[in-house]
């Protein structure tokens, strides 16, 4: 039974994030740009430019987002990149969500040409108010990377994830989304995400967000580091 139960969520894998009590219907959304600090083997700088927009319809929502970013490494004249595109269907209810996802990332800097992923997954939701929300996420993966060298690789992977959101006061909110991906067929390989987010109200529209990012790889490509460190400034507008 447990066999068939991961056959049957692996032809739909996905990364699960809590999310809120059904809104009301419409569309909503944020751009954002900003600058970061990344630190593995090298020190570099990068130009990232987010863009998220979302439409709600009853129980439904879909959300498209475009996330990407220009690295420039230090003493080296070559630009980098790295990007990440994602939509995403989710059927809400007011603790338990259910959602599918398709998403495609490249990232230079990491050796990865190209990796295309789709899932299907559950998220519960502990507390949703105003001022605080706890959630957690279960779901299966299914990946094809394509690496700069080498021939591709296709892997299925579980995700867990936890997510915590506060508000200390109605203009700045603090929230930590941790996610742990571990091969289901290879025993120790695994990835590890934790991602800060310092958010605070500038006006209705505009938005100060701070945001660390810490990634740990156990099996990456040859001569890449297992982990790496990001610190984005960024300033948002929302609507």
């Amino acid at each position: 039974m447990l066999k068939k139960t991961v056959l049957i969520l692996i032809l739909f894998p996905t990364c699960i994030f809590a999310t809120n009590p059904i809104p009301k219907d419409g569309i909503s959304g944020n751009f954002d740009l900003g600058m970061s600090f990344t630190k593995n083997t090298e020190s570099t700088f990068q130009f990232n430019n987010l863009f998220l927009i979302k439409y709600q319809l009853g129980k439904s929502s879909f959300s498209l987002g475009n996330n990407i970013a220009f690295i420039n490494k230090s003493g080296e004249e070559e630009i980098l990149n790295k990007g990440l595109q994602n939509f995403k269907y989710a059927l809400n209810s007011k603790k338990l969500n259910l959602n599918l996802t398709l998403d495609h990332m490249y990232d230079i800097s990491r050796s990865i040409k190209n990796r295309y992923g789709s899932g299907l997954g559950i998220a519960y939701n502990f507390t949703d108010e105003d001022n605080k929300k706890i959630g957690f996420g279960i779901s299966a993966l299914r990946e094809k990377e394509i690496p700069l060298e080498g021939d591709y690789k296709i892997q299925n992977r579980m995700s867990g994830n936890f997510d915590f959101m506060i508000k200390i006061n109605k203009n700045v909110t603090i929230s930590t989304k941790n996610l742990y991906q571990p091969n289901i067929k290879q025993s120790g390989d695994f990835r590890w995400k934790t991602n800060v987010s310092f958010r605070v109200n500038l006006s209705p529209h505009f938005l100060l967000s701070i945001n660390s990012t810490f990634n740990y790889d156990s099996f990456p490509e040859q001569g890449i580091p297992e982990s790496d460190y990001q610190l984005i400034n960024s300033i948002s507008y929302t609507f």
